[in-house]
């Protein structure tokens, strides 16, 4: 019986012996992943083993290898990345349009129109100056290809957004695929008995690093296993299976990605405008609002800064502005043709005749009825007016462009408009534009010819009110429904811009603030503590220690035993 009791000392103190081993493994291990930072620390659970007819106790067991994890911490930081990702991409794509229209080196757009504007200055002051007038084919082509480059510059940005868009669907597929197999090794790891910790904090890093690529709602089903949905709940993540999602080119805009979730059955279903927050959800929106917009604004100034001095210089003459012909800039669809001609008002438009002499012989005026006249009725009246196609005469050409000819060696200018039709068909324009900033360049003919610029009207020497009706459109308000001037418009599309940056840094930083909180939270409870795994491994190797004596006590107490 004595013999029998000091057999199962053996016993338990080899148990102790295994224990103090596994708390020093364990401490061991904790160390080792010091500087992992998806890493939690374990602590062995030790339980003391119930006896069953022992009187004194039968020993420890290792109960378990606890992790030290919160979960409504670990919620709530990987709920925050995706906020965070957002605000990263905005605050790189708002960096990247402040050093677009930075005008610091006087080279961006507010220095093209005060040349342009102070060039028609010059011009007003000497209208019959030949090198003044070249300035302001200068300063055009100056103003108009600063647009340009910016028009090219902010596509350039959405091409690169779109890239990024294809680059971050790829991520989100891999990281999901790597949480199904994490998902699958777990549950194989618990199922042998072995514990899945490690698998856990690699699990939860990867949501981690979902989350802040998409916004994504999680949860451990019965199994313990990781669902993950996405878009207003399309599942992304079922256990051990994995959706993907893709980048696809059926976007309303060509070579534009859209994103599409793709289940096993091959159905597919349109993510686009149901990721709220992330990375990929922010690519998209900056893409298609915050970049888009600044296009906007931009072929907005151009537009109207084409219309407004195209309004005043096509009616105007210059040194050499008499004409024998003048074709229209702008051509007309042929659905277009038959139906009233947009963008002009009630009112007449003139036509003078001039003779060898540069002296008007005859003024026609031609009534347009907005709303009700196509350009087959406006072409029609035209030609009534004259009467006499054998003097002048205006023809709808077959690509839907209009002529103006004068004919017996006349030549003829525009007067007088109160309809806005030489301008919407691009007569004597001195920017030529249908898109916006992307196109607006100055009227080839003018820039061959600066003579032909209109400084003044009906031919009169040294006139300069249509120049100086130019130079002072820089001081009229013509933008935001005639509010604005158009360098308050263009620094208001700045300020915005800076207002946008102020207010994303200030998010940004307090959404830094939130996330760092959860993380020091995190870190508290389950980092890795030096100081605190250098006493374990003491305490466990003093246990371990303490263990062999007892073993070798018990040893020593069974030879005597056997002995006797």
């Amino acid at each position: 019986m004595g013999s029998a009791s000091l057999f199962a000392q053996l016993d338990l103190g080899k148990r102790s012996l295994m224990a103090q081993q596994a708390g020093i493994q364990v401490a061991g291990h904790n160390v080792a992943n010091v500087n992992n930072e998806n890493y939690s620390r374990q602590r062995v659970d030790l339980d003391p083993q119930h006896p069953v007819k022992s009187r004194f106790g039968t020993g420890v067991d290792v109960k378990t290898v606890e992790r030290m994890s919160d979960r409504f911490i670990t919620g709530r930081l990987i709920g925050e990345q995706s906020r965070g990702g957002s605000l990263e991409v905005r605050a790189n794509t708002l960096a990247r349009l402040e050093n677009l229209f930075n005008d610091t080196e006087g080279l961006g757009l507010r220095s093209a129109l005060n040349n342009f504007w102070n060039a028609w200055g010059e011009l007003a002051n000497n209208p019959e100056s030949e090198i003044h007038r070249k300035e302001v084919v200068n300063s055009a082509k100056g103003l108009a290809e600063r647009f340009h480059g910016l028009a090219a510059d902010l596509k350039n940005i959405r091409e690169e957004l779109n890239g990024r868009i294809a680059g971050n669907v790829e991520k989100v597929n891999q990281l999901s695929a790597q949480l199904a197999k994490l998902n699958t090794l777990l549950q194989q790891v618990d199922r042998g008995g072995g514990e899945a910790n490690d698998v856990r904090d690699e699990r939860e890093g990867t949501l981690r690093e979902l989350a802040k690529l998409v916004q994504i709602e999680w949860f451990e089903d019965d199994d313990r296993l990781v669902n993950v949905n996405i878009g207003n709940g399309w599942p992304l993540v079922l256990g051990r299976n994995a959706n993907h999602i893709e980048a696809s080119f059926d976007h309303e805009e060509v070579g534009l990605f859209s994103i599409r979730g793709i289940d096993p059955r091959g159905i597919s279903r349109d993510l686009t405008g149901l990721l709220r927050t992330g990375q990929l959800a922010e690519l998209v929106d900056v893409r298609d609002e915050v970049v888009v917009g600044f296009m906007d604004q931009m072929d907005l100034l151009a537009s109207e800064l084409a219309f407004r001095v195209n309004r005043l210089h096509s009616t105007g003459t210059g040194i050499n502005s008499p004409l024998e012909r003048l074709r229209s800039s702008f051509a007309l669809k042929p659905d277009a043709r038959d139906k009233p001609l947009p963008f002009v008002r009630d009112g007449l438009f003139r036509i003078h005749l001039v003779g060898d002499g540069n002296e008007i012989l005859e003024t026609y005026e031609i009534e347009i009825r907005a709303g009700r006249d196509t350009i087959h009725d406006i072409v029609a009246r035209i030609n009534q007016a004259v009467g006499d196609p054998a003097i002048f005469q205006a023809a709808l050409l077959p690509d839907g462009s209009v002529s103006l000819t004068a004919k017996n060696l006349n030549r003829f200018v525009l007067g007088a408009d109160e309809t806005d039709f030489p301008v919407v068909m691009g007569f004597n324009n001195f920017f030529e534009n249908l898109q916006g900033a992307k196109d607006i360049r100055i009227n080839q003919r003018l820039e061959e010819n600066p003579n032909q610029i209109s400084t003044g009207n009906n031919l009169k020497p040294g006139e300069n009110s249509v120049a100086q009706a130019i130079h002072g459109l820089q001081f009229v308000p013509t933008m935001v429904e005639e509010s604005a001037t158009f360098d308050e418009f263009y620094n208001g599309v700045v300020a915005e811009l800076g207002l946008r940056i102020n207010r994303n840094q200030a998010e940004k930083h307090n959404q830094d603030l939130v996330i760092d909180q959860f993380r020091r939270m995190r870190d508290e409870f389950s980092s890795v503590n030096m100081d605190e795994e250098v006493a374990d491994m003491v305490q466990f190797q003093r246990g371990f220690q303490a263990s062999a004596k007892f073993i070798s006590t018990v040893d020593e107490m069974t030879r005597t035993v056997v002995s006797m």
